[in-house]
C-alpha cells in the first residue's frame, strides 16, 4: 500500500497564504491509512518528514489565474531548480523556502513521491490571522480537488465528512 500524505503549508499569520495549513489542521486524524501534516512555514525543517512518503498531496497559496488549481509536479532533477534552491537556502535561511525549493530538496533526497499541488488563489497576504471571504468562498472547490486527487488512490474515506471538515475552516478562520 502507498505511503500518502495531505500536507498543508502557509503562514497562518499571512492571512490566506495559511489556507493549506488551516485545511490540515481541519483533516487531522480524518483519514484512514493517509498522515495529514501541517508543516506550517516551516520550510527545510519539514523536510526530513517527507521524504519516505509515495505520494504527496499538498495545499498551499498559489499565484494563479484560477481560484483552485491542481498540478501534477515531475520530480525530476533540474539544474537551474538546483541552483534556485542553493539560492533560496542562501538568501532566505531555512524559514522562507517556496515550495518549489522545498520539492527540490526532496528530489536532491532520492524522493520519487508522486507530488500535487492543490493551489488556493490568495486574495489577501497582509499580516492578520484568518482567511479573506474570498478564500472561505473557495473553500467547496478546495475539498472537491483534494476528494479528486484522493479519488485516484486506494484510500478509505468519508467523502461528506472531508467536505465538513474544510467548509468548517471558514467558521475557525474569523
Amino acid at each position: 500500500m502507498k505511503r500518502i500524505a495531505i500536507v498543508g503549508v502557509g503562514n497562518i499569520l499571512m492571512s490566506d497564504d495559511g489556507c493549506g495549513s488551516h485545511i490540515a489542521e481541519a483533516l487531522m486524524n480524518s483519514i484512514e491509512g493517509v498522515d495529514v501534516i501541517d508543516l506550517g512555514s516551516t520550510g527545510i525543517a519539514g523536510i526530513e518528514s517527507l521524504k519516505d512518503y509515495d505520494v504527496l498531496i499538498i495545499i498551499d497559496a498559489m499565484l494563479t489565474d484560477k481560484e483552485v488549481d491542481v498540478v501534477k509536479i515531475n520530480l525530476e532533477v533540474n539544474l537551474d531548480e538546483v541552483a534556485s534552491t542553493v539560492l533560496d537556502l542562501k538568501y532566505s535561511g531555512s524559514h522562507g523556502l517556496g515550495i518549489q525549493s522545498v520539492l527540490t530538496m526532496l528530489k536532491l533526497m532520492g524522493s520519487s513521491s508522486e507530488v500535487y499541488i492543490i493551489g488556493c488563489k490568495p486574495y489577501s497576504l497582509e499580516p492578520k490571522i484568518g482567511l479573506s471571504e474570498e478564500v472561505k468562498k473557495n473553500l467547496p472547490k478546495i475539498a472537491e480537488a483534494l476528494l479528486k486527487v484522493m479519488s485516484d488512490f486506494k484510500i478509505n474515506y468519508d467523502e461528506e465528512e472531508i467536505k465538513r471538515r474544510v467548509l468548517q475552516v471558514a467558521n475557525r478562520c474569523q
